[in-house]
């Protein structure tokens, strides 16, 4: 069986199921094998996703900012190991962090999105770029610059600052100048959630059914996390990186060497599957995305989504699995069963060697739900659905991502325990609190 037709039976069966939502492209020796949108862009007007949509895509824009600033560093107009005092001068700590660090997450510098009052405050407000960097300059240091590897997205605010100051052009403009109109990316710019953009996606959560996402205000997340994309634009961005269009060869290989542990220079470069892989995750405010690029093989897979309970990461190990023709389990097909011993399985279970995990199954309307955590500790609440019974166990599965509960039943009729699958394939057994 070609790639082609492995991939199209894989995501026949999840698209069945309603556990893709988003835009996938994947591309093999520069062919595409699959472009296709899932699900809805935007569920207030019925709209469906499609290649052309527009996503914001998060963390992947510090790809685009380290690009920015090596090509600066080509042009001699700053040099990646000059110390940010030189373009900063105002910045604590200025003479010993580098542009290098701050490209590499080894600044430092305390992470402005992991404040205690960031998600339930700080990130709805709006900001200038010197306001954010405000918020965060008189703070300690994490650690000698250098030394050690932490994600910081005020790493990048400062890159995006010394960009600006440098090109004497906004974010916004350079992006658009030196690197989108080069490509043809006619579909990629930085959003400040002012300007209307066509065709752009809603970001969506889910609790119970699909939610709007919290918001967050676009005024600042800039070179850190503020560009959208569509997946086609990605592919072209992905082919120029394989020539030096953009930039010499020499520093190219720079960029995307790791400097501490597996982080280069706004990429990850790390082993997926045993095979080199150049990748990044991006999230923000129900949109989730990433990227991957196993370039000794040609393969690129593309996923960006507008609801951020939608595995990306795992569905794209998953369907590198299928294009390298591995072992891969396809979900089953989701066929409701009559079951109305509802009352018997309602109730929280704690789940063994583990309690602070709980699995809260709640009953609403005649209908059975589970709420659990997931990404960053958040609760979600999804439907689950009966799909076999008999007299020792029944099993659901879940609405929206592939997941599985088992319900075991004692001699005596009562819920021993139930058997709790996530969509990575872990298993969990959980009892019910007395």
């Amino acid at each position: 069986m070609r790639a082609e037709e492995r991939i199209s039976k894989w995501i026949k069966r999840y698209e069945e199921n309603g556990y893709i939502s988003g835009s996938i492209l994947i591309a093999s020796n520069g062919n595409m094998l699959l472009n296709k949108g899932f699900g809805m862009a935007n569920w207030e007007h019925s709209v469906l996703n499609k290649p052309a949509t527009k996503f914001r895509i998060g963390s992947l824009t510090k790809a685009f900012t380290s690009m920015g600033i090596y090509q600066l560093h080509e042009e001699g107009k700053l040099n990646i190991d000059d110390c940010i005092e030189k373009h900063l001068p105002d910045f604590p700590h200025g003479d010993k962090i580098t542009i290098y660090h701050c490209l590499t997450n080894t600044s430092g510098i305390p992470n402005y999105t992991g404040f205690p009052d960031f998600w339930s405050k700080t990130m709805r407000l709006p900001m200038t770029l010197n306001q954010l960097i405000d918020s965060f300059k008189h703070l300690e240091l994490n650690f000698e610059p250098g030394s050690k590897l932490e994600y910081s997205n005020s790493g990048y605010a400062l890159l995006t600052a010394i960009l600006e100051k440098v090109s004497s052009m906004s974010f916004a403009e350079y992006i658009q100048a030196k690197i989108c109109l080069p490509l043809g990316m006619k579909n990629t710019g930085c959003d400040n959630g002012t300007d209307i953009v066509p065709d752009l996606a809603s970001g969506y959560s889910f609790w119970e059914k699909p939610i709007h996402a919290a918001y967050a205000d676009l005024s600042f997340p800039l070179g850190a996390y503020g560009l959208y994309s569509t997946t086609e634009d990605l592919f072209l961005w992905d082919q120029a990186l394989k020539s030096p269009q953009l930039l010499s060869k020499e520093l190219m290989e720079k960029m995307f060497t790791p400097n501490f542990s597996s982080y280069a220079s706004g990429w990850v470069v790390s082993e997926i599957l045993g095979r080199k892989c150049m990748h990044h995750f991006g999230d923000i405010s129900g949109f989730c995305s990433n990227f991957f690029r196993f370039v000794d093989e040609q393969v690129t897979i593309i996923f960006l989504s507008n609801m951020n309970v939608t595995p990306v990461t795992h569905l794209m190990q998953e369907m590198a699995k299928v294009i390298f023709d591995e072992e891969v389990s396809l979900p089953p097909s989701i066929q409701p069963i009559n079951f109305t011993d509802t009352e018997l399985i309602a109730g929280k279970y704690i789940v063994e060697n583990d309690e602070s995990k709980i699995l809260d199954i709640t009953l609403k309307n005649g209908e059975v739900y589970l709420t659990v955590a997931k990404m960053y500790g958040v609760l979600y609440k999804f439907k689950i659905l009966p799909v076999n019974h008999n007299a020792s166990k029944t099993t659901f599965l879940t609405e929206m991502v592939n997941e599985e509960l088992v319900f075991y039943y004692s001699s005596s009729g009562e819920v021993d325990s139930v058997e709790y699958k996530d969509f990575i394939g872990d298993k969990y057994i959980g009892y019910k609190e007395l």
